[in-house]
C-alpha cells in the first residue's frame, strides 16, 4: 500500500505534464490538501507560479527517494547530471534550474515535472544505443520544462481532478509494466478521455521535438538522436490491436510516423560539424545494468553470456557485476586489461580501488587517496572509499571514514544521500549524537522536517555539552519553521496507527 501511495503522487505530476483531462461526469473533486499536495488553485489562476512548480518538483523527488526508487549511485548520478546540464546550457533558457535523475524502473519512460525536475527510467536508459539517443529524450523533456507545458496545460484545461489523475497514472506506474494490470486500470471507469488528452498534447510534443533537436545540435550531439530513438520505439511497439498496452513513454508521448518523419526532416536541415559523444555513456549504461538487475547473479549471467572480447564498457560492467557477487579478485583481473581513455580512467581506477579494498585494504586506501587528490574529492572516489574504510572495523579507519564523509557533505551540502553516509560513519566512529544530527539533516533535506525535529528533540534528553545543545536547539528552530500542517497531520496519523 505504501508504494502505491508514492506512485500516485508521482503520477499526478506525470499526468499534469502530459495533459490528461477528466469528463464532466467524474466523481466530485476532492481538494489537493486532502491528498497532501500543494493547492493548484483555480483555473482563473492560469498557471502555476514558479514557487508552486518548485514545490511540486521537490515533493516528487523526495517521495521517489523515500521509496528507494532513485538511483543514488555516484557514477550514474554524475553522468546524468553532466549530460543534462550540457544540454540545458544550450537550451532556449540556459539559466533555468534543472535536476536530472534516473529512476530504478524497467519500464520505458521519461518525464519532466514542474520546477525543472527530469526523471529517466532505467529501462529507457538501457534501451538507448547511443548518447545522442538518450540526449534526444532529455532534450525533449528539457523543452517541456523551458516552455512550462505543465502550467500551460493547467491553464487550458477546463477541469482538473487531481485525485483521479493520481489514481490513474499512479496505478499504471505501480503496475510495473504488467500489461493485464494496465488494461484493467485503464478500463476501471476513472473517466479519463485519453484520446482528447493525446490531441491536446500534440502541439506541445511537436514544440518539444523542435526545440530539443536544436538543443542536440548546439550541444555537438547528433540531431538525429531523437528521431532515431522515437523511430526505434515506433518500430518495436507497432501494434494493431487496440487492447495492447504500449510502453509508458508511448502513452504519455504519443508518436506517429508523421512525427518521426518530421523529426528526421528537421534534423537534416541542421548541420553539426563534429558530433562529440562521451565514452562515459557506455560505462554508465553498463553500471546501471548491473545496479538494476533483480538480483546480483542476474547481472553476472548477462555478461557471462556475451562474447569474451567485449567492449571496454562491457568489461567494466562485467567487473562491476563480479564485485557485486563478492568476486573481487576476478574483477581486478578484468579491470587490469581494460583500455582506458582520459574520460573513463576515473571510473575504472576507482572500481579497481574498490575491488582492492576486499583484497588488500592498505593498498586500496593509498590508491583512493591518490585519486581523491587528483580529482578534488570526487564522490565517485569518496563514497566507495568511505564504505571500504567502514568495512574494516578498525577504529582508525572509522575515524578516517568520518572525516571523509564530513568532506563529502561539505562539498555537497544539498545531497541527503551523503548525509545518510555521514550518519553511518559517525555511528561507526562512536559519535552517536552526531550520527543522529546527520540523520536529522538528511530527513530535513528529504522534506521530512517533522521527523527531523522529533529526532533532535530526543537528543536534548542526552548529556550534551553547551555547544551541542546550542547547535541542536538552533536546528530545531530552523526545521520547525518548515513543517507544514499537512506534514504534521500525516505524521500524527501515522503515530496513531497500531503498527505506527
Amino acid at each position: 500500500m505504501k508504494k502505491t501511495n508514492i506512485m500516485t503522487v508521482v503520477a499526478c505530476i506525470v499526468a499534469l505534464a502530459t495533459s490528461l483531462t477528466t469528463r464532466a461526469e467524474d466523481p466530485p473533486r476532492q481538494t489537493a490538501t486532502h491528498y497532501g499536495l500543494p493547492e493548484l488553485g483555480s483555473a482563473a489562476d492560469r498557471t502555476l507560479s514558479p514557487q508552486q512548480e518548485a514545490e511540486y518538483g521537490r515533493m516528487v523527488l523526495n517521495q521517489i527517494r523515500d521509496y528507494d526508487l532513485l538511483i543514488t549511485d555516484p557514477v550514474v548520478q554524475d553522468y546524468i547530471y553532466h549530460l543534462g546540464y550540457r544540454l540545458a546550457a544550450h537550451s532556449d533558457k540556459p539559466r533555468q534550474s534543472f535536476h536530472f535523475n534516473v529512476i530504478n524502473e524497467p519500464s520505458i519512460n521519461a518525464f519532466a515535472v514542474p520546477g525543472g525536475y527530469i526523471f529517466v527510467h532505467s529501462g529507457l536508459f538501457l534501451m538507448s544505443e547511443t548518447e545522442s539517443e538518450l540526449a534526444g529524450v532529455l532534450s525533449h523533456e528539457i523543452a517541456h520544462v523551458t516552455q512550462r507545458h505543465s502550467s500551460r496545460t493547467l491553464a487550458d484545461m477546463t477541469k482538473v481532478s487531481v485525485p483521479i489523475l493520481l489514481g490513474m497514472v499512479g496505478a499504471l506506474i505501480a503496475s510495473k509494466g504488467n500489461g493485464n494490470a494496465s488494461q484493467a486500470i485503464i478500463a476501471s471507469g476513472l473517466g479519463l478521455q485519453q484520446q482528447l488528452a493525446i490531441n491536446f498534447t500534440r502541439d506541445h510534443e511537436h514544440e518539444a521535438d523542435r526545440l530539443g533537436i536544436n538543443t542536440l545540435a548546439k550541444s555537438d550531439l547528433d540531431p538525429y538522436g531523437m528521431a532515431s530513438f522515437f523511430g526505434k520505439m515506433l518500430r518495436k511497439y507497432r501494434v494493431t490491436d487496440e487492447k495492447y498496452q504500449l510502453p509508458e513513454y508511448l502513452r504519455t508521448h504519443p508518436l506517429s510516423v508523421t512525427r518521426v518523419s518530421e523529426a528526421k526532416n528537421r534534423a537534416e536541415k541542421i548541420r553539426v560539424q563534429t558530433i562529440q559523444e562521451s565514452p562515459l555513456y557506455d560505462f554508465a549504461k553498463e553500471r546501471l545494468r548491473v545496479l538494476t538487475a533483480r538480483k546480483p547473479t542476474e547481472g553476472l549471467s548477462y555478461y557471462q553470456q556475451l562474447p569474451p572480447a567485449g567492449t571496454p564498457a562491457q568489461q567494466y560492467g562485467y567487473a562491476f557485476a563480479l564485485l557485486q557477487n563478492n568476486q573481487p579478485e576476478q574483477a581486478l583481473a578484468i579491470l587490469e586489461k581494460i583500455p582506458v581513455q582520459a574520460e573513463t580512467r576515473l571510473l575504472v581506477e576507482s572500481l579497481k580501488a574498490e575491488a582492492l579494498g576486499h583484497v588488500n585494504p592498505d593498498k586500496a586506501f593509498r590508491k583512493f587517496s591518490a585519486l581523491a587528490e587528483e580529482h578534488s574529492q570526487h564522490p565517485i572516489v569518496l563514497v566507495p572509499w568511505i564504505k571500504a574504510l567502514m568495512r574494516t572495523g578498525k577504529p582508525v579507519d572509522a575515524r578516517r571514514a568520518r572525516q571523509l564523509a564530513r568532506e563529502l557533505t561539505s562539498a555537497h551540502p544539498d545531497n541527503p544521500d551523503y548525509f545518510a553516509v555521514l550518519a553511518v560513519a559517525n555511528e561507526n566512529a562512536g559519535r552517536s549524537i552526531e550520527a543522529t544530527e546527520a540523520k536529522a539533516h538528511e530527513r530535513h533535506l528529504s522534506g521530512h522536517n517533522y521527523q527531523a525535529v522529533l529526532m533532535l528533540r530526543n537528543l536534548l534528553a542526552e548529556n550534551l555539552d553547551y555547544y551541542q545543545r546550542a547547535r541542536i536547539t538552533s536546528r530545531i528552530h530552523q526545521y520547525e519553521q518548515l513543517i507544514t500542517e499537512r506534514e504534521r497531520q500525516r505524521e500524527l496519523a501515522k503515530s496513531r496507527r497500531p503498527n505506527g
